[in-house]
């Protein structure tokens, strides 16, 4: 019968760990790798959210100030305009 010197057994050893070690991972892999593509998926979502949202949040029609304000009726009276401007500017 032949006897492992301290080499072999260390090396011997170190497979066997390595194997289970592997095992362990590959067995806990695919739970992983669901975890990270929704951890993706939902930053991706907020990601859009926040893409979309943030220029209609932005807008002056969102946030009650308009700069402008344009009219195709030639037949508008100077007063009315006057009054328009007021309330715009007391608005603010």
């Amino acid at each position: 019968m032949d006897i492992m010197n301290e080499k072999q057994f260390e090396e011997l050893w170190v497979k066997a760990e390595a194997e289970s070690h592997a095992e362990k991972l590959a067995a806990e892999y695919p739970v992983w790798r669901q975890k990270t593509r929704r951890t993706l998926s939902m930053a991706a979502g907020v990601a859009l959210v926040l893409a979309v949202a943030t220029p209609i949040a932005m807008s002056p029609s969102a946030t009650g100030n308009y700069n402008k304000v344009y009219c195709n009726r030639a037949g508008i009276q100077d007063q009315q305009w006057v009054n328009l401007a007021d309330e715009l500017l007391m608005e603010g």
